[in-house]
């Protein structure tokens, strides 16, 4: 049972939702229109169940006609806008943190031979608490580098700010796009000066051959003395 809207992702519109099997809320993004190269992305997302502390995993999907749905844990917190919304700004040590957690999810992703395409606050999720927990969210615009179908025969898919010029002049989806907009996004949240600057300029070079992977920013980010 849908109830009322609480956000729009780059391939539907995400509402609270009563799972009534379960007698549970849930998250659920829905798509409705005939567009589809949209449905296949939103079939894609159910596929890509990653498992991974830091990864939210679909919990099943419907689809019907026009209309088509995908059901999510409900993460009350909300996501890294509405919290920077919130708070203005995020200390050094917590930029470290919840940078350190998005790098641990992307190494597993790009593992697993897929590029996220769309890393940015509104598709990071986070439950509060003493360690805050980032989740990565919303796939509906991921693709997989050894499937033969590409989702962006129309142009770079992506939110603009967080695209590397790569993508932006049209290249195929890589890991490094990921890897950029991680690091795009991290200085943004950064006051002042930091060790994880020079960590973010490393990522978002403008070569992709000179950024480092995702696993590789990671081990460099637990050398860094971040207080």
């Amino acid at each position: 049972m849908l109830l009322e809207e609480i956000g729009r992702g780059a391939t539907g519109t995400v509402h609270r939702a009563r799972d009534l099997r379960t007698r549970t809320y849930v998250a659920a993004k829905v798509l409705r229109g005939g567009d589809a190269d949209a449905l296949l992305r939103l079939v894609r997302e159910q596929a890509h169940r990653i498992k991974h502390p830091h990864v939210l995993s679909p919990l099943g999907w419907a689809a019907e006609d026009d209309i088509a749905l995908i059901a999510m844990e409900l993460v009350r917190d909300g996501s890294l806008r509405d919290l920077l919304a919130r708070q203005g700004h995020l200390s050094q040590p917590t930029v470290a943190l919840l940078l350190a957690q998005l790098l641990d999810a992307l190494a597993t992703v790009h593992e697993r031979g897929v590029v996220h395409g769309d890393v940015k606050p509104a598709n990071l999720l986070v439950r509060s608490g003493v360690r805050p927990h980032l989740l990565l969210a919303d796939f509906g615009v991921a693709t997989c580098r050894d499937d033969a179908v590409r989702l962006v025969a129309h142009g770079p898919v992506g939110t603009p700010a967080y695209l590397p010029p790569e993508r932006l002049a049209g290249t195929d989806p890589h890991p490094s796009q990921d890897v950029y907009a991680a690091g795009v996004l991290a200085r943004r949240l950064l006051l002042g000066t930091s060790p994880l600057i020079t960590l973010c300029d490393s990522m978002t070079r403008a070569e992709p051959e000179r950024r480092p992977t995702a696993a590789e920013a990671l081990q460099r980010l637990r050398q860094l003395p971040v207080s």
